[in-house]
């Protein structure tokens, strides 16, 4: 199966004490799939801090998640950077990797923006993994990669897609209109005219795509 890339803003994610606790954090990028035993997954993280944050020791844990052992850091300008092995813990991992049919590709991550998971694979098991993850999360969007063209982001980015469904919540889009675009850009907290570029640019994408999957 093409590869899938599964986004949520940070909004529908924010309450788990594992992304409180990485929120200390400035990101956490996947650099690779080290092994699953049963329901435990060893995974290698570049981690990057401010020097006001250290990252938490090996040993600690929270959520089924632990730092196993920092291999590696390093500083560039005001950043430090570091290379973790991370332990994570979950009774359905064994399920949904351990047939070794599907892999976490390189671009995950997390950030104070929100979550990034790409995966490639055998499609029902990818899918699979897209469901589990819809229990437990409100995914915002999935992507599919084009071919050579990689990772194509053809629909609305997450915060033209967050400004969208509140314009509909709110009634931008009903007959007449419930809200003004002065009421939403206060809502949004940014100008009117920024929210009247986002709403055309996500507007535009979603139209484009339902173009190009009808012709």
């Amino acid at each position: 199966m093409r590869p899938v890339r599964i986004e949520t803003s940070i909004e529908n994610i924010g309450h788990d004490p594992r992304v409180k606790e990485a929120l200390n954090l400035i990101s956490l990028d996947f650099r690779s799939l080290m092994s699953v035993e049963g329901d435990n997954m060893r995974v290698m993280c570049e981690v990057i801090t401010d020097q006001n944050n250290p990252i938490p020791p090996p040993g600690f844990s929270v959520g089924g998640v632990a730092v196993n052992e920092v291999l590696e850091t390093w500083q560039k300008g005001t950043l430090r950077h570091y290379l973790l092995i991370l332990t994570i813990e979950d009774d359905s991992i064994s399920q949904l990797f351990g047939n070794g049919d599907v892999g976490i590709l390189a671009g995950s991550n997390l950030t104070r923006r929100g979550l990034v998971i790409q995966f490639s694979g055998r499609q029902s098991s990818v899918m699979r993994i897209v469901e589990k993850l819809r229990e437990s999360i409100v995914i915002d969007k999935v992507s599919l990669s084009q071919g050579a063209k990689g990772m194509v982001d053809s629909g609305p980015t997450l915060h033209q897609l967050k400004t969208l469904k509140l314009a509909h919540e709110k009634g931008w889009y009903d007959t007449p209109k419930r809200v003004s675009i002065r009421e939403l850009s206060q809502m949004m907290g940014i100008s009117k005219s920024a929210l009247a570029e986002q709403l055309v640019k996500a507007e535009g994408r979603l139209i484009g795509d339902f173009i190009r999957e009808s012709s």
